[in-house]
């Protein structure tokens, strides 16, 4: 199997570290494109702690040596040369622009949870009211979330939000070009001084899993 890492552009020479299960890290050039790989066995590697940490830090290393990474999750797998190319190949375009589009970047998670529902422990409402109380909450979450979210935005090359959890307030992650992110890590601090009633987790910078659309079809 061929255990794919990233895409990359700008990449001056491979980290001198080996990859999962030990396997020594190669290059690959299609269509003009440069990859990373490795050679695994003859089935896909276990999913272990040691395999997804020796990927995840092949990948951190190849983003501290490349102008741009489209990084793949641990997996991504091929069986052969031919069906590599071939996975490639059908997908330049998007790909081109996908390294174009988080060049010089790196990705920030946000995560907010919200406080404890007023409506919780208020047992004499009727369906109507108790409907009413819940639409104000939602709207309230809503306008909440816009506000947190916007100035992040502002700072970003991209943004993406998800479902989370049902306490969320906020799931999302943030392409940050590599200028702007100690003025992103002062917005957060910033939103966290305004709101010291929600917990807000921000992880990062991680490469930009989020934002490499075209991962998951090259």
């Amino acid at each position: 199997m061929i255990h794919l890492y990233a895409l990359v552009r700008g990449l001056e020479e491979l980290p001198p570290l080996t990859g999962v299960e030990g396997a020594a890290l190669e290059r690959r050039q299609i269509a003009g494109l440069d990859l990373v790989v490795s050679q695994t066995g003859l089935e896909l590697p276990r999913v272990t702690d040691e395999a997804v940490l020796a990927h995840a830090s092949v990948v951190e290393e190849l983003m501290a040596r490349s102008r741009a990474i489209l990084p793949a999750r641990f997996g991504r797998a091929f069986a052969s040369e031919e069906e590599l190319t071939a996975a490639v190949q059908m997908k330049v375009p998007s790909l081109e622009h996908g390294l174009s589009r988080v060049r010089g970047c790196v990705e920030f998670g946000l995560r907010v949870l919200g406080h404890e529902s007023p409506r919780q422990g208020s047992t004499s409402l009727s369906g109507i009211e108790y409907m009413r109380v819940r639409l104000d909450e939602e709207a309230e979450c809503h306008r909440l979330s816009e506000e947190l979210h916007r100035p992040l935005a502002l700072l970003a090359r991209a943004d993406a939000r998800f479902g989370g959890a049902s306490g969320d307030l906020l799931h999302g992650a943030y392409l940050v070009p590599d200028e702007r992110t100690a003025a992103f890590r002062d917005r957060i601090a910033g939103l966290e001084r305004l709101h010291p009633e929600l917990t807000m987790v921000c992880t990062g910078p991680w490469p930009p899993y989020s934002f490499a659309d075209a991962r998951e079809d090259a």
